[in-house]
């Protein structure tokens, strides 16, 4: 029965989401108690319901439906974004899908020399670099890391913060991005700092 598999896989994506079901259904604009009632296994919810929810996950009623039934969801490398710095020196494809729900991950590439300063997220956003491929300066709020391969770092992605390559050769990144969804503090550090 598909509304038991559309029911079972909205309660999924909300449990990964860390989501509860009134946060969800006020992103949808729906009563809590109609969400309670869709993530039963015996509902059977109205098409305009699962398209408001499939909405406020950030997906379509087709993928929402189809992700119930495929195992492995692709997406190919042309529908990836790609942003540039002007000068070159930074270039990253987003290998988390574009229209996931509070993650982002992308791999970047910095030139010898090259510097990029990271666009803010709102409070309580989590940042994750792990460096690929030779060596890199994290700096967060004016404290500098000199990282080399397979290091990663986490810190607060509200902060100013810059990836920088003052070396010889050109080094790789993964940062995940994490949005609204960090703790209060991490390892001492105040956010509001």
């Amino acid at each position: 029965m598909i509304t038991n598999l559309v029911g079972i896989r909205i309660r999924s994506l909300r449990a990964q989401r860390k989501l509860t079901q009134k946060q969800l259904a006020d992103l949808s604009g729906i009563p809590r108690a109609t969400l309670a009632t869709v993530e039963r296994d015996d509902a059977n919810p109205s098409l305009a319901v699962v398209f408001k929810i499939a909405s406020a996950l950030g997906m379509t009623v087709d993928q929402l439906i189809e992700s119930a039934h495929r195992k492995i969801q692709h997406w190919p490398a042309s529908t990836m974004g790609v942003v540039e710095s002007g000068d070159r020196a930074y270039r990253a494809v987003t290998i988390s899908p574009l229209n996931a729900f509070h993650i982002t991950q992308l791999i970047f590439s910095l030139v010898p020399g090259g510097n990029y300063e990271g666009r803010p997220h709102p409070p309580g956003s989590e940042e994750y670099l792990h460096v690929l491929e030779g060596h890199m300066v994290l700096e967060v709020a004016g404290e500098s890391l000199a990282m080399g391969t397979m290091d990663t770092a986490c810190f607060h992605g509200n902060v100013r913060h810059f990836y920088r390559n003052p070396y010889p050769v050109k080094s790789m990144g993964l940062v995940t991005i994490l949005e609204g969804v960090g703790r209060e503090k991490m390892d001492g550090v105040d956010e509001s700092s």
